[in-house]
């Protein structure tokens, strides 16, 4: 049964949205702070918010006591922003999707996995705020990817930096990209080798449509900003979110001092092991226009796995194309014009899963996420989020109140003693954890690593540590060696499978602690980078610290506390902790968590105090914003060059023995009904030949009259896919000349809620041979009858 405040809670929001429709105005108001606002498809709110999905796991959480970390007391902002409330903000999104076929998804490092096609587009969103009272500007991109490399900030600078327009007002300092973490984009897109390496090598058209996406983004936004000189409050919501997270690392989690997790229970006594805070700023402006929404909740989009060959943007970005949907949000507005944008951003993910049933139904049961298949469950955990967010939206927040500014330095993270008095007080860990001087060591993965975590598990087991029989390393050694021996030098895998190891030329790892050395990162071989940005926006009493690593629940909670002592007296009172920032440096955990060696400890590069470190050259970032002084000198970025990179594309599609370009191979039924799945299949070319960027490959469209059809859904719709047909499909992510022709089909499966009457499906697309120029190719299928009942939402 569900949980009784559940239901209220849903029973309210649907009557709030209900009034909204009763009005008979599809913008109508909704009660709440900062006056009216309104979405602009009050139907499809309301289903939203009456949702099933939002059932689902509904006993898996109970309300908490304590939603955050939070400050013994807040000062005031000083000077000119003191007491200010008026911004200037601006939003923009632009697609950054890339090749959907013969790659493989950043995140998983499964070389096995190939795309054939696209599930939902994936985009850039860029939200621009300025405060006049001082003059500052920020602006903060969240991307539906699975990291945020260096290689993709660089190229977003350089391409601000030859902006007369931008160049002046953004730049490294005020700039932060983040990613959403889905594990199903396209990689290849780092400047360091072992973020490729699995996915078999560097791929630039991955990397140049992520920037170009960011950097046109960005312009939108800045472009709206400077077309809306007046200002309005920015306004911040905070809710709790339940039953959409759960710890996946509980065995580390609990090794945490037992006081410090028992600051945070729930209504029923129990701990509460992830953060279920939802942190959301609303900008609107001063006549109630909507311009978007950035929201931070922490899981892992992790439904979509491995096994899994369409290109997606998992759960985050399905809510964030649900709230755009409601909002009428035009994917081609002009520069300018107010464009409702929602970001559904990445915070402290680390431990989180959202694969609710993940203990009693492990990988690869497809029903962990609690839907009947992935898909159905990456729809779950959107809807819950979506709704979240509407009620946040349509309910109001309290208005910001203070200045815009900013700080950023790099810090070289190898190499950093911990000797902050503050942060050194604050250690809670057992004696037999401790040592006399604390320092971070070079990057290594630990055997761990390997393990993967429960979301999608790997070749060896989590927990290996220092302490187990050496033969068990010895495994793991063996195994590696197999699955890699092709790439690397045997000896050399062997030789790095040791603790405490001081054997190799250069590398000093015995600060690694419980950690065997699985694989070096770091210097010499500068596999990953070694450093890494900081940075820390504040927006009124509203901060965010942007950090590279994936931050599990317990560290975050440890940053904040460290990060109140410094900005709670210059007015600041919400912290988030946002992660996968700027740089890509895998897991940061607790000391604690660390000596557990789980995936998470395995997967932290700089050895047990790498949290400690972070503390302490964040605090020393948040003392000079609260001090209004310049941020701490750090070294400057260190940029790689990749090395292995992806065979060349060939293009190289040949016709059908029967069909051209464009011929039709499996037309639509005559009829269909609500909820049915009906397939279109045509003779096509490799996608790699037209990224269809700011278009689409497939649409859904109906018969509006006078020759006119009007599209209903494209290919970022979840609901409409796209899937490419080799004739023979490669069992790795590579493009080489192709074996025979192919075909393309658009499969969309009929919203329960259509109304009736004449639809079709029609394909995108361009064939290149090898001695023939581009062809393009526009298809459409037969019209056919919409019938049957429609259900009043579709789900």
């Amino acid at each position: 049964m569900p949980h009784p405040s559940r239901i209220v809670t849903g029973t309210l929001l649907a009557s709030a949205i209900v009034t909204l429709c009763a009005c008979g105005d599809s913008t109508a108001p909704a009660a709440g702070l900062g006056g009216a606002r309104g979405v602009a498809d009050t139907a499809r709110a309301q289903c939203t918010l009456n949702s099933p999905y939002l059932q689902v796991g509904a006993e898996v959480d109970a309300p908490g006591r304590r939603l955050a970390v939070e400050p013994a007391a807040v000062g005031e902002a000083s000077g000119d922003c003191a007491g200010n409330t008026a911004y200037r903000f601006g939003s923009g999104l632009h697609d950054i999707t890339g090749p959907v076929a013969n790659t493989s998804g950043m995140g998983w490092e499964d070389p096995t996995q190939v795309f054939h096609g696209l599930y939902t587009r994936q985009y850039a969103r860029a939200f621009a705020l300025a405060s006049p009272c001082n003059g500052k500007r920020v602006v903060f991109v969240s991307t539906d990817t699975g990291q945020m490399f260096g290689a993709v900030r660089l190229g977003v600078l350089e391409q601000l930096a030859a902006d007369p327009a931008l160049a002046p007002h953004y730049g490294p300092d005020n700039l932060m990209l983040s990613a959403t973490h889905t594990h199903q984009g396209p990689a290849g897109y780092s400047h360091y080798e072992a973020f490729n390496f699995l996915h078999l090598g560097f791929d630039q058209l991955v990397l140049d449509t992520i920037v170009d996406g960011i950097v046109e983004a960005i312009r939108l936004a800045h472009a709206n900003l400077e077309a809306h000189p007046q200002t309005a409050p920015v306004e911040l919501a905070i809710g709790e979110l339940l039953n959409t997270n759960i710890n996946r690392s509980r065995i580390a989690f609990e090794q945490n001092p037992e006081s410090e997790r028992l600051e945070f229970t729930n209504a029923r006594g129990e701990i509460v092991d992830t953060n279920k805070r939802f942190v959301q700023l609303n900008l609107a402006r001063a006549d109630g226009n909507g311009v978007g929404v950035i929201n931070w909740f922490g899981v892992h989009p992790t439904i979509l796995g491995p096994e899994l060959d369409l290109v997606g943007s998992d759960h985050k970005g399905e809510a964030s194309l649900g709230f755009e949907r409601i909002m009428h949000t035009d994917y081609a507005a002009q520069p300018g014009t107010d464009n409702f944008v929602a970001a559904f951003a990445q915070t402290d993910e680390g431990d989180s899963s959202p694969n609710l049933f993940i203990v009693e139904r492990p990988h690869p049961d497809p029903t962990r996420g609690g839907g009947a298949d992935p898909y159905e469950s990456t729809s779950i955990a959107a809807a819950k989020q979506l709704a979240k967010s509407l009620e946040l939206y349509t309910g109001g927040g309290r208005a910001l109140r203070g200045p815009v500014d900013y700080r950023l330095m790099h810090v070289q993270m190898d190499a950093v003693e911990v000797t902050d008095p503050v942060v050194l007080a604050s250690l809670q860990h057992p004696a037999t954890l401790d040592t006399e001087i604390k320092r971070t060591c070079l990057g290594v993965l630990g055997p761990s690593f390997a393990a993967g975590a429960e979301d999608g598990p790997g070749f060896t087991v989590e927990g290996i540590d220092c302490g187990d029989d050496p033969a068990l390393l010895d495994a793991v050694r063996n195994d590696l060696v197999n699955l890699l021996g092709a790439h690397l030098p045997a000896e050399t895998l062997s030789k790095a499978v040791f603790c405490n190891i001081d054997e190799l030329p250069l590398l000093d790892l015995s600060c690694q602690a419980e950690k065997p050395v699985l694989i070096p990162v770091g210097p010499p071989l500068s596999f990953e980078p070694n450093i890494v940005p900081f940075q820390l926006f504040r927006v009124g009493n509203f901060a965010i610290l942007g950090v590279p690593w994936e931050v599990t629940t317990m560290s975050a909670r440890r940053l904040q506390k460290t990060l109140f002592e410094v900005l709670a007296p210059v007015g600041i009172d919400t912290i988030v902790i946002a992660g996968l920032v700027n740089e890509f440096a895998h897991y940061l955990t607790t000391r604690e968590e660390y000596a557990t060696q789980q995936y998470e400890g395995g997967s932290n590069l700089y050895g047990p105090w790498t949290l400690a470190a972070v503390q302490q050259e964040s605090r020393r970032l948040a003392l000079s914003l609260a001090a209004g002084a310049p941020a701490p000198v750090g070294p400057d970025y260190v940029d790689s060059i990749p090395l292995q990179r992806r065979t060349p594309y060939v293009p190289s599609d040949l016709p059908g023995l029967t069909a051209g370009f464009g011929d039709v191979i499996s037309d639509v039924p005559q009829t269909a009904a609500p909820g049915d799945v009906v397939r279109f299949e045509i003779q096509g070319g490799h996608p790699r030949n037209d990224l269809k960027t700011q278009s689409s490959y497939v649409y859904a469209e109906r018969f509006a009259g006078d020759g006119r059809w009007e599209v209903v859904a494209q290919d970022r719709d979840p609901e409409l896919r796209f899937v490419w047909k080799p004739l023979i499909p490669s069992p790795l992510p590579i493009d080489t000349a192709q074996i025979g022709p192919s075909t393309v089909e658009a499969v969309w499966t009929i919203p329960r809620n259509l109304a009736p009457g004449t639809y079709r499906l029609r394909i995108e697309g361009v064939a290149q041979t090898l001695v023939l120029p581009a062809q393009a190719y526009d298809s459409a299928s037969s019209p056919f009858l919409v019938t049957g009942p429609a259900e009043a939402c579709h789900i």
